[in-house]
């Protein structure tokens, strides 16, 4: 019998699991974010083996990483699996919430996750995890969302996501495990021409976006089109040149294990 604690937290990842794989279908429409540190996380990664894609959602293509054998895709999401089955269908699929992986201790060479550890409950269990599985000698190669991201949402007026500052992420990892670990806050912003497809990046890959009040049901949606129309006039307000901006604070985090002792003679 689970106490209820524990109820509590397979309750909130039940959630997040189905608001994810609702978005699957439509998930690569809306990823510009996604794209982007993707596109930081590829430009140092130099590692061979079986690789971790922790939070894969529909899928990574990692054929440019020549070194790598196989890909291991964690999702906690199904639908997000369903959709890796047809964009990746060489990737071996995993169920399972990245705080407890079943998988064998040091089992990868590398650990990817692309802006989707920020949804764990107990962010330490899962560097944790991926401590465990990972050779001696692997390295992961980490995006967060970190704290101070979306502050265009809150100017106007909408709900977001309390994200962890850098000192926490910073704790989550035992320095003693580590040769080499930095953790870095990049500051990502992304531009449209539109409030709409601004918000459909965020609540078309699974996330979500709310009013800021008391009242649950105006958090779930804007009531109407004059709500609307006020929300769009605040959005031109922080306009510019390129766009409406959103801006991202990404902790970036690039780690190599500690390798096997040294025999002595």
């Amino acid at each position: 019998m689970k106490t209820g604690s524990q109820a509590s937290f397979y309750g909130k990842q039940s959630t997040i699991a189905q608001c994810f794989s609702l978005a699957a279908s439509d998930y690569q429409r809306h990823d510009v974010v996604q794209r982007s540190t993707a596109k930081h996380l590829f430009n140092s990664i130099n590692a061979s083996g079986r690789l971790l894609d922790l939070g894969c959602g529909p899928g990574t293509d990692f054929s440019a990483l020549s070194g790598v054998s196989d890909v291991v895709a964690v999702d906690i999401a199904p639908g997000m699996l369903n959709q890796l089955g047809i964009t990746q269908p060489e990737q071996i699929p995993l169920c399972a919430d990245a705080q407890a992986l079943p998988l064998k201790n040091d089992s990868v060479a590398l650990v990817y996750s692309n802006l989707a550890l920020q949804w764990c409950e107990d962010l330490q269990s899962a560097v944790a995890e991926i401590e465990r599985v990972l050779q001696p000698n692997g390295e992961c190669h980490l995006a967060i969302v970190g704290h101070g991201s979306l502050d265009e949402l809150k100017q106007l007026g909408l709900r977001v996501n309390d994200f962890n500052h850098l000192d926490r992420i910073n704790a989550c990892f035992d320095a003693q495990q580590w040769q080499q670990l930095t953790i870095v806050c990049q500051e990502f912003t992304v531009y449209f021409d539109e409030l709409k497809p601004l918000l459909y990046s965020i609540k078309g890959v699974g996330a979500s976006v709310r009013a800021t009040t008391d009242n649950a049901s105006q958090q779930a949606r804007l009531r109407g089109r004059q709500d609307w129309q006020q929300l769009t006039s605040r959005a031109e307000a922080i306009r510019q040149p390129q766009g409406l901006p959103l801006t991202y604070q990404i902790m970036i985090v690039r780690g190599k294990l500690i390798g096997e002792p040294c025999a002595i003679l």
